[in-house]
């Protein structure tokens, strides 16, 4: 019987592991949240900024992403719909560690996003899979956060959201 159990707990473990939704960090966290004061700087303007000083404004829409991901590139074409719908402010974090800032700069004018982008250093790649676990480095499974009301709400892994979908996401924050 205690074989059982034994087996039933590791299932369960193995279980959570694999989620592909991340916790969510609201409220209910009495820690602050380091990642909303950490220092980003947009590779195209050289503007430093936090996250949390741009949720203050309005709520921001976080992905992580890399140059090569064509699921990012449909999610970002998303993000360029939704910004037509409502407001807010969109940062994407590129978390491949062998692709430069230069080359980053250079895809978001080529493909006309005008939102901030951002090369993770490796401190910021640790405060990411500290709270989200690694599939936030895995950008194909479209990791999405949503930074407002000084809490960090992290979407449901692994697919593309409509420009709809998001504008709801956004205003349920």
């Amino acid at each position: 019987m205690s074989q059982h159990f034994a087996m039933a707990v590791a299932l369960v473990i193995v279980l959570a592991a694999c989620s592909t939704r991340p916790p969510d960090v609201g409220p209910a966290t009495a820690d602050p949240i380091p990642l909303l004061e950490y220092e980003l700087v947009d590779v195209r303007s050289g503007e430093r900024f936090t996250l949390g000083g741009l949720a203050a404004d309005q709520p921001v829409l976080l992905e992580t992403m890399a140059i090569w991901c064509t699921t990012c590139l449909s999610q970002q074409r998303q993000v360029v719909m939704a910004h037509e719908l409502t407001e807010f402010h969109s940062v994407g974090i590129n978390v491949d560690p062998n692709e430069r800032a230069d080359d980053l700069a250079e895809y978001a004018d080529r493909e006309g996003f005008d939102w901030r982008f951002v090369k993770a250093d490796a401190a910021l790649v640790q405060l990411l899979t500290d709270r989200y676990g690694f599939g936030v480095t895995n950008p194909p499974s479209t990791p999405t956060l949503i930074v407002a009301d000084g809490q960090i709400r992290a979407l449901e892994f692994g697919r593309v959201r409509s420009a709809e979908e998001l504008v709801s996401e956004l205003e349920d924050s």
